[in-house]
């Protein structure tokens, strides 16, 4: 099992005191969109990382270091050019979602992650019959091939496919600038070992139009990988993938890959010369975009097929035998560089009979306000023998668990994505955990993938107060700050933009009514929140009472927060009226016990154990308390009891 704890880590820490000196004006550490798009944001990126770590590639010190390495290299290519693999490469895929469905939004896939590693070799290895194939003179077979782990950090079995739910930190992650949050929290607190993987993300950034970014070899290993937006993450000539437009086809995160093995931009140095230390790319005055086959830019015809030019997609097949050098060169020297021969990641563990492995795809929020959250889980086989059955227990805050006997039929390798009965835990920090037990009644002979959890935030209830209050301390620029309060009906009220340089407090305050879901949303013009580099911007919401609800400032382009009204909450109305269930196990009728029976729940749900449900009914007098399950066949079931928008879900026994 690996925790993460998501809510202590140091910014400063994490990238050793790293700071920026404002400009002139408001700029970020990204390129100007070109065609819509930003290519790549590595130069950008690692430029401010050189100023922490300056013997890092892009200084002077790390060519000095390397150049004899890339001698060496092209020597060994010319005493031998027979293809001969030289390296593989272990990869963790780490894609960082919002609790959606595998294969929904930012949850890519498996088969979209698996098409991006296959892009990766054929365009490394210029496999004939590929994309990756091309006929140029200069062209190389690079001899290094990528293979996703076997093994996670606890030596436990992997499929090299790492999924987070980051939602509750936040649900986009920002560019390549080291103040982002995808480099101070995101990567910092999902990557693995760098000496053993190459860790690679795939997230949805809050800037659409980057495609993604890279770190060059030499910086820290806490941010280094390559990263790329979901959107452009793997290739759309895969069965089952789609990706639309003209960065569908893996490229994004080849020319990633380039960076992170040691190859600059084609275009770096402009017509001056090889600023890329590579003979054999002509030089190249500016980025190349679509597919202009003819242009000439600095006397010669542009390599505009070279993966470390902008060009389109479909465009794109050519490494050359210096870049090939130079990533041989990369292997043997930098730090952080694992392959098979220093990473066992990607040897296969030993063949056991009995492994049933578990894990939480995320906590699925139910209706806005409600509090529900629906757990979603995957069990998966790497047992040799077929996994007919399993138990699978779990609890909230290790309170009360509860069992759910699953039953299938998979196959080594197999898995199967399903939910748990919801649940309601109440407001405040949770932890849900799940485990798996008994793979076909045995005993489980490796219990390092058993369990899981993930630590979540139930739903907060301000059914007293009258009033939400609002209070925004803009940053320098509050004409990028917008703002919206809605109920359920629509928004209500609504301020901004501000004036630049005016950092005057801008209160406000809104009337609530009871048994209401109300939704503020802050938006910031830039993206870049208003805090903290340039202004010490904040804003918080509070009761009448001044009970803070939510404060913040540091988000990319917006940020929502929920504000439940509801009158009752599980804590009030579930916990505090002591409801229990009697006789349980049950025969013809179950009944709901309630402290205070002139205070009714709103309806119950029967569910069983797979989640289907089976009746519903309103509750309307003391007399729809008492439970008809005669019709019920013997086992298990649960009863979800809903009070307005809260609810709670015990189980019981039908004999």
């Amino acid at each position: 099992m690996r925790k993460i704890t998501l809510k202590l880590l140091s910014v400063a820490l994490l990238l050793g005191g790293l700071t920026l000196t404002a400009q002139q004006g408001k700029t970020t550490n990204m390129p100007e969109p070109v065609n819509g798009f930003i290519r790549c944001a590595a130069d950008e990126y690692n430029n401010a990382l050189l100023q922490n770590n300056p013997r890092m590639m892009g200084s002077e010190a790390y060519e000095q270091l390397i150049a004899p390495k890339v001698a060496e290299a092209k020597a060994m290519m010319q005493s031998n050019n027979q293809r001969v693999l030289q390296f593989t490469i272990p990869v963790v895929v780490h894609v960082i979602h919002n609790g959606e469905p595998i294969g929904t939004g930012a949850n890519i896939s498996d088969a979209q992650v698996l098409s991006q590693i296959q892009v990766l070799n054929e365009d490394f290895r210029r496999i004939i019959g590929t994309n990756g194939f091309n006929t140029d003179p200069n062209g190389a077979d690079v001899e290094v091939e990528f293979c996703l782990a076997k093994r996670d950090p606890d030596g436990c079995i992997t499929n090299g496919i790492d999924r987070v739910d980051m939602s509750s930190v936040s649900t986009s992650w920002g560019g390549s600038g080291p103040t982002s949050n995808t480099n101070t929290i995101l990567k910092p607190t999902t990557t693995w070992d760098a000496s053993q993987y190459m860790n690679m993300w795939s997230v949805n950034f809050s800037d659409p139009t980057l495609l993604g970014f890279a770190q060059f070899p030499g910086g820290p290993a806490a941010t280094d990988g390559v990263v790329s937006n979901y959107t452009y993450f793997g290739s759309n000539d895969a069965p089952g993938v789609n990706i639309p437009g003209a960065f569908n086809l893996g490229r994004t995160m080849t020319h990633e890959v380039g960076h992170y093995l040691g190859l600059y931009h084609t275009f770096q140095g402009g017509c001056a010369g090889s600023g890329d230390f590579c003979n054999d790319t002509p030089a190249v005055d500016a980025p190349n975009f679509g597919c202009p086959t003819t242009h000439q830019s600095c006397g010669t015809l542009d390599m505009v097929r070279n993966y470390m030019d902008y060009t389109d997609d479909a465009c794109m097949n050519v490494f050359t035998n210096d870049q090939k050098a130079r990533v041989i060169a990369t292997m043997n020297t930098a730090a952080n560089r694992p392959n098979t021969t220093t990473s066992n990641v990607c040897t296969p563990l030993a063949d056991v009979s009995a492994d049933g492995s578990i894990k939480l795809n995320g906590l699925v929020p139910g209706a806005p306000c409600s509090g529900d959250f629906i757990p979603n889980v995957r069990i998966q086989n790497y047992g040799t023998a077929t996994l007919t059955s399993a138990t699978i227990t779990y609890d909230v805050d290790g309170l009360n668990p509860m069992t759910y006997s699953w039953t299938g039929n998979l196959a080594t390798n197999a898995f199967e994505d399903f939910d748990l009965p919801l649940v309601n835990p109440g407001s405040g920090p949770h932890i849900y955990t799940v485990s798996i037990s008994a793979p076909n009644g045995n005993t489980d002979e490796r219990a390092c993938n058993d369990i899981d959890d993930l630590a979540f935030d139930g739903i907060d209830s301000y059914s007293e107060t009258t009033e939400v209050r609002l209070t925004i301390v803009p940053d320098n620029y509050g004409s990028e700050i917008t703002w919206t309060f809605s109920d359920e009906n629509g928004t209500i009220a609504s301020g901004g933009p501000y004036v630049d340089g005016n950092t005057t407090q801008v209160d406000a305050t809104f009337p609530v009514v009871p048994d209401m879901c109300y939704t503020f949303t802050i938006n910031d013009g830039f993206g870049d929140g208003i805090c903290c580099d340039y202004g010490i911007g904040s804003y918080n919401l509070r009761t009448d009472d001044d009970t803070i609800i939510f404060q913040g400032g540091e988000y990319a382009d917006s940020e929502t927060t929920q504000i439940s009204t509801v009158a009752l909450s599980v804590d009030d109305f579930f916990a505090n009226g002591n409801l229990y269930l009697y006789p349980n196990p049950a025969g013809s009728q179950l009944n709901i016990k309630l402290g205070d029976t002139n205070d009714l729940p709103t309806s119950y749900e029967i569910v069983n154990i797979l989640g289907q449900s089976i009746t519903k009914r309103t509750i309307e007098t003391n007399e729809d308390l008492a439970v008809n399950t005669s019709s019920l066949s013997n086992g298990a079931y649960f009863i979800k009891i809903t009070k307005d928008n809260s609810s709670v879900t015990l189980p019981f026994i039908k004999e």
